[in-house]
């Protein structure tokens, strides 16, 4: 249990930081290139006002205070013409990375992509251009910006971002992971106040209960055997079972008191279902068990058999009159998990929820006259000894019968 709020706790604070670093790359990635696009565009909105030329007066003013004309040299572009379906170099000076040649090799593409939209980026020669198409009578001039210079910094800096975030992840995750102790402290302190408690109390209400059983048994013996001796038992054997069950819940909470090795799944599910026989015989019920064998899972033998008794007694208590226990031991589809599927009829259960099965002392019957024996938290119990074992426990309805399905990782 402790382990587990510590594995969570630790979960929940690393993925909240990933979370926030990740928000945090991704803003300033974002702005970073809304700003890149929006200096393109004014770029080119230059280039199309004053005829290719970065250097003009009309250029100067376009810009406004942040021109300077060593700045608009590390702007490389050049223009074409586009007439009929033909493209023709018009300034190539300003760019070396595209010549003539290559001009006619794209020019498809480039026809193509100004008729689509007269703004937009594509890739001519593995570089990929901003461009920009002004139409000028019958013929377009398109004027292609070399967008590597403008994004270059951008991508250094999403770089750099990227490698701080992972060292710093890396740094407070240890730091989570030095002080998460500390953290969860008043947890761990209150679940074992709890624990302590619950063992504490069980044994002191023994002795009573232990007087009262002795009281009544010696009412008896003096002649004194009626209904209200009868039922002051049938109490007495009520509360001392469910103190026994709570003190069980209480010591097999804690993954740590348990000693876990590899043990044969098989053997010890077909020995508990073997002692379910005579009982579901007795009642009537029709019992079928398919169980694979040598499939070994990393468990304690005595607390897996309980567990699969917790299991087979639900279903044999829960099952309807003259109705059918199945229970089948199987790998997953994978191989990875052994599967025990423990099914008992139960003609009412199609709009029960089931989300709620494993909190303690919760039962599907509210009544407090409920014929069925228990206190509701036998499968809080499997629950907590699943979860002991590293494996999982879910319940369901399938097709006229509640199903419980338990899987263990298996073991080779």
């Amino acid at each position: 249990m402790i382990k587990q709020v510590r594995r969570k706790f630790l979960l929940i604070s690393i993925m909240a930081l990933f979370l926030v670093l990740l928000a945090l790359i991704g803003g300033v990635t974002t702005v970073s290139m809304i700003r890149d696009d929006q200096e393109m565009n004014s770029v080119l909105t230059v280039l199309a006002k004053n005829n290719g030329n970065l250097l003009s007066k009309r250029a100067h003013k376009s810009f406004g205070a942040n021109y300077k004309p060593d700045n608009m040299f590390k702007y490389r572009f050049f223009s074409v013409t586009v007439k009929n379906k033909t493209v023709s170099p018009k300034d190539m000076t300003h760019i070396y990375a595209i010549d003539d040649q290559q001009i006619a090799d794209n020019s498809r593409r480039i026809v193509r992509q100004i008729k689509f939209a007269k703004r937009g980026k594509m890739r001519i020669n593995g570089s990929r251009y901003a461009y920009y198409a002004v139409k000028k009578g019958s013929s377009y001039t398109v004027y292609f910006l070399d967008t590597y210079p403008l994004t270059s910094s951008t991508r250094s800096m999403i770089r750099l971002a990227i490698v701080i975030a992972l060292v710093s992840l890396a740094f407070f995750a240890l730091l989570i992971v030095a002080f998460s102790n500390r953290a969860i402290k008043p947890i761990i302190l209150a679940y074992r106040k709890q624990q302590s408690f619950i063992t504490n109390a069980g044994h002191e209400l023994k002795t009573p209960l232990a007087i009262i059983a002795a009281n009544t048994e010696m009412e008896e013996m003096l002649g004194k055997d009626d209904e209200w001796t009868k039922s002051t038992k049938e109490q007495v054997a009520r509360l001392t079972d469910l103190i026994n069950s709570l003190i069980r819940l209480a010591r097999f909470a804690e993954k740590d008191e348990l000693k876990l090795s590899r043990i044969n799944f098989s053997e010890i599910a077909q020995k508990a279902a073997n002692s379910f026989k005579s009982i579901l015989s007795k009642d009537g019920k029709e019992y079928q068990v398919e169980i694979d064998p040598d499939l070994y899972v990393n468990a304690e033998p005595q607390t897996l058999y309980e567990l699969c008794n917790i299991l087979l007694d639900n279903a044999a208590k829960y099952c309807d009159d003259n109705g059918r226990v199945l229970v089948s031991l199987k790998p997953s589809k994978l191989s990875q998990t052994a599967v025990l599927t423990v099914k008992n009829s139960y003609a009412a259960g199609k709009n029960v929820d089931y989300s709620h099965f494993f909190e303690r002392f919760y039962r599907a019957d509210e009544s407090h006259n409920s014929s069925k024996s228990g206190f509701g938290i036998g499968l809080s119990m499997a629950s907590e000894l699943t979860n002991a074992f590293g494996g999982k426990i879910k319940a369901g309805y399938d097709d006229g019968f509640f199903k419980i399905t338990l899987s263990l990782r298996l073991k080779k």
